[in-house]
């Protein structure tokens, strides 16, 4: 029977791959382009907030590892293609490593103190962590989902 961090492991894997190719093959500018919306973020943005917070999480939060992070500047980063494919590489493979090398019964442990305000009425554990890991890069692959149809529509008519 696979280890369930295995499937954490491998829900991540799918979210992270699909995240790839909703960047791959779009130039540097439209990556870079806001959306002429209220609160939106460029995909460049989306992306690299999704790699921080989810190597927070995962490294930081569940595997004990020391993680810097500048939350902020996530959604004010810019960059190219390339960047953010070899981040994603980077982070990904740091996620497959430490999730297979989480000893049997880890995700029962008490979750980081970090991650307190996500659950504010109750003790967690690295599982619970781990859940919400999921789902908050589900969130944010909708939202590059999103943007990437409104900026290729938006480019079609120009």
């Amino acid at each position: 029977m696979a280890r369930e961090a295995d499937a954490y492991a491998a829900a991540l894997d799918g979210i992270w791959r699909e995240a790839l190719a909703q960047i791959s093959g779009l130039p540097d500018e439209l990556l870079n382009r806001r959306l002429a919306l209220p609160e939106t973020n460029t995909l460049y943005a989306l992306a690299t907030h999704l790699a921080g917070s989810t190597e927070m999480w995962v490294l930081g939060c569940c595997a004990g590892q020391t993680v810097e992070r500048d939350r902020d500047a996530e959604f004010r980063a810019t960059g190219t293609g390339a960047e953010l494919r070899a981040r994603f590489e980077r982070v990904m493979e740091a996620i497959r490593n430490a999730l297979n090398g989480l000893p049997d019964g880890a995700l029962d442990r008490p979750g980081d103190p970090r991650a307190d305000s996500q659950f504010p009425d109750r003790l967690h554990t690295v599982r619970d962590s781990l859940l919400h890991v999921v789902e908050h890069a589900s969130l944010h692959l909708g939202h590059l989902q999103l943007t990437r149809q409104i900026l290729l529509q938006g480019s079609a008519g120009s």
